[in-house]
């Protein structure tokens, strides 16, 4: 499967889809399914992993669920 801009999908991490970038088959593309951008690319899956959980679409259920009622 094949996704947007001829990226290969790589794999599905819940919120986020990963991909291979066409231009370097190192490179990693996080992109968020939420509101659909760009979240990161690197050839590092742990440095993505910690940056997508910065994420805001992810910071803002956090803080929505610790919010003092």
């Amino acid at each position: 499967m094949k996704a947007s801009g001829g990226s290969k999908t790589y794999r599905d991490y819940g919120v986020f889809r990963r991909s291979l970038n066409r231009q370097n088959a190192r490179l990693t593309e996080s992109t968020c399914k939420n509101c659909r951008s760009f979240v990161a690319a690197s050839v590092h899956p742990e440095l993505l992993d910690f940056i997508e959980k910065l994420h805001f679409c992810i910071l803002q259920n956090q803080f929505s669920s610790t919010t003092a009622t």
